[in-house]
């Protein structure tokens, strides 16, 4: 998001409240948009401070607790390490809230990075739900022209990963 008001202000009209934010250090501001009748029934999870991403415990009607968070991750293929460990991190602070958990956000990853990332944070949600190619990029340069010096490239940067017994694609 571009401000910590922007997606709240855009997604309101549908029932959408931030449950918290926090700056990037690359890019913009990241924000957890729940529906409102949720958000009412979530309680911050604390991150570490130097993490681009922000989390929240939610009690369901049901009883069932999940942990969210949206992250935005480490930029650019030499940031595959870091992103693992950031990986490692937002799981292990997620699951001193529930084993249930959904994660997402700008993962900024490489499909090289796949097994590795699965094997920590679950279930790729993408993959589960039949890898559809033609939405499989979230990122297009070849289409939407974003680099000016004529650097096309395609990637699944935005992820969603789900893990636990109660949760499922």
């Amino acid at each position: 998001s571009p401000s910590p008001s922007f997606g709240t202000t855009i997604f309101e009209e549908q029932g959408y409240v931030s449950a918290g934010g926090t700056t990037l250090s690359h890019c913009g501001y990241v924000d957890l948009l729940l529906k409102k009748k949720l958000a009412e029934q979530s309680k911050p999870i604390s991150l570490d401070e130097n993490l681009a991403s922000v989390a929240c415990r939610i009690v369901l009607p049901n009883k069932t607790t999940i942990s969210v968070s949206s992250s935005h991750l480490a930029p650019f293929k030499h940031g595959a390490g870091t992103r693992l460990r950031q990986c490692q991190f937002l799981k292990e602070s997620l699951r001193q809230e529930s084993d249930d958990m959904i994660l997402l956000g700008d993962y900024n990853m490489r499909q090289s990075e796949d097994t590795a990332i699965e094997n920590i944070l679950g279930i790729d949600a993408w993959k589960a739900a039949g890898s559809n190619y033609r939405s499989k990029f979230t990122w297009d340069s070849i289409v939407n022209e974003y680099h000016e010096d004529g650097f096309s490239f395609r990637a699944r940067f935005d992820r969603c990963y789900v893990g636990g017994g109660n949760i499922h694609v």
